[in-house]
């Protein structure tokens, strides 16, 4: 157990509801199959908690005049695939013990899973210490909820993680489609954060390329995406480097996409861009349904 230097509060002086996840106008439980969400998706975490004002003073030592009212009610929203935290905040207090809390979660900075969890944190100026170990610092966080909520992202739709920009020249040149940044330098890095797939969005196939349904655009993206990225790592991995990779790796999902499109293993493929990269550019046509009109 963790000794803080202020007094916590703890349940049932504060209380909230399961939260909700939101996509396309659909919402979601934790637990519950998430289904419309890809990388370019934007979504919101919804919430709900309660506090007993009563309880919450005589476990937290917080003056009704002062402490009381710098309380806030935080929903934390993590992906620990990515890294990224979100979190909002609304006034909780006497006279107004129950907020909703809503967090919003941007499009192509989230991948996998969300975690949910309550916080109540004091809010500024700092005030005066006290003798009771009452907080009186901005940002003290006075309760932690136990239940951690998870939800599962589904993302079906999108192989890589997609951010949709206007190239405006340099290193995203005008009327380009889209622009892949792959780093092949460690196979076994996070895939998330290796690859990065750019889409111009004032280029006339930004909508076919960006939308969940299948267009003649999309085969072509997925092959020249693959192309650049097995080239990179024919280039820049030496020998030893493409055969055991772990769970969410770069190389993992390189192996998963080998084998989906290319019916051959990693160092299958790489071994064939090093001695016939030719071959392997037809084979992705085929394997992609390169120029084949969707039904």
């Amino acid at each position: 157990m963790r000794l803080l230097p202020f007094r916590v509060v703890l349940q049932p002086a504060v209380s909230y509801d399961a939260p909700t996840l939101e996509v396309e106008g659909r919402r979601f439980g934790p637990g519950d199959q998430v289904t419309g969400w890809n990388y370019i998706t934007d979504a919101t975490v919804r919430g709900r908690l309660t506090i007993d004002p009563a309880k919450v003073m005589e476990q937290s030592g917080l003056s009704p005049d002062d402490g009381m009212r710098r309380l806030l009610a935080v929903l934390r929203v993590d992906c620990p695939s990515t890294g990224r935290r979100y979190l909002w905040a609304k006034p909780v207090g006497p006279e107004q013990r129950s907020v909703d809390v809503t967090v919003e979660v941007p499009a192509g900075e989230t991948a996998k899973d969300l975690e949910v969890r309550y916080e109540l944190v004091l809010d500024g100026p700092d005030g005066p210490a006290g003798d009771n170990r009452a907080a009186y610092l901005k940002g003290s966080r006075l309760f932690v909820g136990d239940d951690l909520y998870r939800f599962r992202l589904e993302g079906d739709s999108a192989l890589f993680p997609v951010e949709a920009v206007k190239f405006r020249g340099g290193e995203f040149p005008v009327g380009s489609a889209w622009l892949v940044k792959f780093q092949a330098e460690d196979l076994n890095a996070p895939f998330l954060g290796s690859v990065r797939l750019f889409v111009n969005r004032d280029h006339p196939a930004s909508e076919a390329l960006l939308g969940a349904e299948s267009t003649l655009a999309q085969p072509i993206m997925i092959r020249d995406i693959l192309l650049q990225m097995l080239t990179s790592v024919a280039l820049e991995t030496g020998e030893d480097a493409v055969d055991e990779f772990d769970e969410g790796s770069t190389g993992a999902a390189l192996e998963e996409l080998c084998a989906t499109y290319l019916d051959v293993t990693l160092r299958g493929a790489v071994d064939l861009m090093r001695s016939d990269p030719g071959r392997v550019f037809a084979l992705l046509q085929a394997g992609t349904d390169f120029l084949k009109e969707k039904k």
